[in-house]
This record gives structure tokens, sequence and C-alpha cells, in this order.
């Protein structure tokens, strides 16, 4: 499946897809939802096609909010990065490649939700190097210790 292209699904006894090739529409039906990734033909253009399955928990939105972070321990001044997509669980981070952004390291980090103007500050553990390019790096983190109001005020901004 090297050059074959892929969509990414919720596990559901019929999950609706488009062809990411002939952009096709249609359904796939099964007895169970399914528990792995597996492989499709799309019945108009023939192309395989790889069926990923959405694992994630909490509902995920994308944005695009600039934020400004710190990696616990290293003594440097915040840096400004960007928030790709953000749920209860935790965010989606671009920024600046260094040495620093290791799976397991913590970050610091201080945005604002709109329509709210006062930043929120929060901690998340960085669980996944999602790309990297020659300077910009991004990052999966999972929040840490989440306080009360933090999680209020993300828990409103992702009401749809």
């Amino acid at each position: 499946m090297e050059n074959t292209k892929s969509i990414t699904v919720y596990p559901s006894t019929e999950m609706r897809i488009m062809c990411p090739y002939c952009e096709a529409k249609g359904k796939i039906s099964k007895e169970y939802p399914p528990q792995k990734d597996f492989a499709i033909s799309c019945p108009k253009c023939k192309q395989r096609i790889a069926i990923h399955i959405n694992r994630r928990m909490n509902y995920r939105k994308n944005v695009n909010i600039d934020a400004f972070y710190q990696i616990e321990g290293v003594p440097r001044p915040p840096r400004k990065g960007n928030i790709l997509n953000i749920s209860s669980g935790g965010l989606g981070f671009r920024c600046f490649k260094s040495v620093n952004e290791k799976i397991g390291n913590v970050m610091l980090l201080s945005f604002v939700l709109p329509p709210r103007e006062e930043p929120i500050r929060v901690t998340g553990e960085i669980v996944r190097i999602i790309s990297e390019t020659g300077k910009d790096i991004t990052l999966g983190l999972r929040f840490k210790d989440l306080g009360e109001y933090e999680a209020m005020q993300i828990g409103f901004f992702l009401k749809p």
C-alpha cells in the first residue's frame, strides 16, 4: 500500500466515505464496527484505498491559534508556536525545531481561545512527533494536570 491513498473513519457498522482519487461517495457496511485498519477498492475507479480507523476518544477541532511555549526545565524565554488542532485531551502543535522537542518532555503553553481575550495556561506532555521539516516540528501533546478553569474554557471552545 505504498502509493495507496488513505482516509480515516470513525468505526461504525456503517461508515460513509469519499474516494480520495475520484471523489465518489459511498458507504461501507459491516456487521460489527471494525477494530483494525483495512483496505478496499473504489467501486467506481477501482483504485485501492487504505481505511484507517479513528481511535481518538475526544472530538478534535482544527484551528490556527498562536501560542507561546517553553520546554519545562529548559532555561530560555517563551517562543511563539501554532496550535493546529485541539481536543479536551490535548492538541497538535507546530513550532521551531530544537533539540528539546522529544517524546516525554513537557511543554508549558499560553494561548487565547476565542471569543475570550485572557490567555489560559496549560501543561502538555509530548506524546507524538507528527512531522519535521528543516526548521519546524509538529507535535502531539497530551494535557497534563489540566485545571478546572482551563478544562472549562477548552470545553466551551469545543462546543459546536
